[in-house]
């Protein structure tokens, strides 16, 4: 957990207070080259200013906060198939953990 820690305070200044459960695990290729990827998704409580995050904007565009009404945008000017995002969050939504997810697809079992 003290990787996740690191990359929570790296990408956002806040501080990793808890880790909720294992979300979703996905296997995908990225498009930098670098090769598969192996990822472990967890929802987690953080310390912090929510409304500052210290994004790190050479890696993120924006930032956002979502709840199930808000799902529609993150499908928005994606291709099919691109939906990993919009899934991870839909499933955190929905309370489950543990599961599998497709990139590009829903959960096993949705």
């Amino acid at each position: 957990m003290a990787a996740l820690a690191r990359e929570v305070a790296e990408e956002t200044g806040w501080h990793l207070a808890r880790v909720r459960r294992l979300l979703a695990t996905t296997t995908r290729t990225g498009d930098d080259g670098a090769g598969v990827r192996h990822e472990a998704d967890f929802p987690v409580e953080v310390d912090g200013d929510l409304d500052r995050p210290e994004v790190e904007w050479s890696k993120h565009t924006a930032y956002g906060r979502f709840g199930p009404e808000d799902l529609p945008r993150l499908e928005e000017n994606r291709a099919p198939g691109e939906h990993l995002g919009h899934d991870l969050i839909a499933l955190a939504l929905r309370g489950r953990g543990g599961e599998r997810v497709r990139p590009g697809g829903s959960s096993p079992g949705a």
